[in-house]
């Protein structure tokens, strides 16, 4: 499917400037859709004719794979195929939302932490991020660290991200985060001052 036609009715031109600001590290042109639309239109679409040719086709496949009632399996593998296309931090962080379970997807997504490739990596730990409720919180503080790579940027930030979350949600976890490379803690402590849940705790 070629999806020029599909997000006609939906382009957004200034949205599209606006949103390619945000990421610059895009290897295919946008087509200025919004992310609510593209959540619609996963639904309604099947993964397997989806052709890639714009940004949003990339978060469009891998939404539409996440919200299809195929097995896992083959939802997994069909992500497998979709890897090599990440190339920015929106599309990591809105695919990974429609993966939830540590039971049934934990095995694929765990081991991208390891991964040398920068989007692949940032998956898995916004994916470790959005599920951490079904983890124990050191542990999902000691996998993020152990993934961190300080100067690789949307990395350090997704590991900034989860630390500050882990940190608000539970301050005993304080040691653990304490043990983030020292960018990456930075990060970490301006995400909490930033955080609409933060409450005046301090990081120090």
């Amino acid at each position: 499917m070629d999806t020029r036609e599909l997000f006609r009715p939906y382009k957004d031109d200034k949205y599209r400037e606006f949103a390619g600001k945000l990421s610059l590290t895009d290897t295919l042109p946008r087509a200025g859709i919004k992310i609510p639309v593209l959540r619609t239109l996963a639904r309604e679409v099947d993964y397997h004719e989806i052709d890639i040719t714009f940004h949003e086709d990339v978060i469009l496949k891998g939404l539409a794979i996440g919200f299809s009632k195929a097995p896992t399996e083959e939802k997994i593998s069909a992500l497998d195929e979709l890897l090599p296309y990440l190339s920015s931090w929106d599309q990591t962080d809105i695919i990974s939302t429609a993966f939830r379970g540590r039971r049934k997807y934990g095995s694929f997504f765990l081991p991208l932490l390891e991964r040398p490739e920068t989007y692949v990596r940032r998956l898995g730990i916004v994916w470790l991020l959005q599920n951490r409720r079904e983890f124990d919180g050191r542990e999902v503080a000691e996998r993020v660290i152990a993934a961190d790579i300080p100067d690789e940027y949307y990395i350090s930030m997704a590991v900034a991200w989860t630390l500050s979350v882990l940190y608000i949600d539970d301050h005993s976890l304080l040691e653990s985060i304490r043990t983030a490379a020292p960018v990456t803690l930075r990060r970490t402590r301006q995400k909490i001052r930033d955080s609409r849940r933060y409450s005046g705790e301090s990081l120090d």
